[in-house]
């Protein structure tokens, strides 16, 4: 019954433009439908790119609090649903305490939205992936075996950028206008 309450919760939570654009990003995973969704994530009056609830939910998924982590997990879902990591840490969640489909939906859900992080960019100064928050970022790396070493933030044109350089000796860059608070839609000033 718990878990029930908990997806109708999510449903709820999550503003009807931004759940309608993601949901047709699931069915046809496209640059634009993508884009599409994280436009309407950006005006969503749920849009939170400095919460950092992320890392608590993996520290509770550590010590096993699977129940505490669904629940933290769902009542974050209105500002986190295009986060990738939130639903692989959902699905973890669910395969812990037994529900199979759930635990694939969310996995799925996580590689989808991944998939669409990646369309945006290819990590170049000149391609920075796009992004709405620094959890993101981390998601991008995670995907590519890499680890963040060092840090470094620019501004230009009018837009904000986080540079990571990784153990391999790569820079990977990101677009965080969204999270700096510069007024930008899909990489383009407005």
């Amino acid at each position: 019954m718990k878990l029930k309450k908990q997806r109708a919760a999510s449903r709820v939570a999550v503003e009807g433009t931004v759940l309608m654009r993601m949901n047709a990003f699931l069915r046809e995973r496209t640059l634009d439908r993508f884009l599409a969704a994280r436009d309407a994530m950006l005006v969503s009056r749920h849009f939170d790119p400095k919460s950092t609830v992320l890392p608590d939910v993996y520290r509770l998924l550590g010590r096993g609090r699977h129940h505490q982590v669904l629940a933290i997990a769902t009542q974050a879902m209105a500002n986190w649903v295009l986060n990738p990591g939130v639903h692989f840490v959902a699905a973890q969640a669910f395969r812990e305490l037994g529900d199979e489909d759930r635990a694939e939906h969310e996995a799925e859900t996580g590689r989808a939205l991944l998939g669409g992080l990646l369309m945006t960019g290819d990590g170049s100064p000149e391609r920075p992936y796009i992004v709405l928050r620094a959890a993101d970022e981390y998601d991008v790396l995670a995907s590519m075996g890499l680890r963040c070493r060092a840090h470094q933030v620019a501004y230009r044109n009018g837009r904000a950028y986080d540079a990571l350089a990784c153990d391999d000796g790569r820079d990977v860059w990101f677009d965080v206008s969204a999270a700096a608070g510069v007024g930008l839609r899909s990489g383009v000033a407005v």
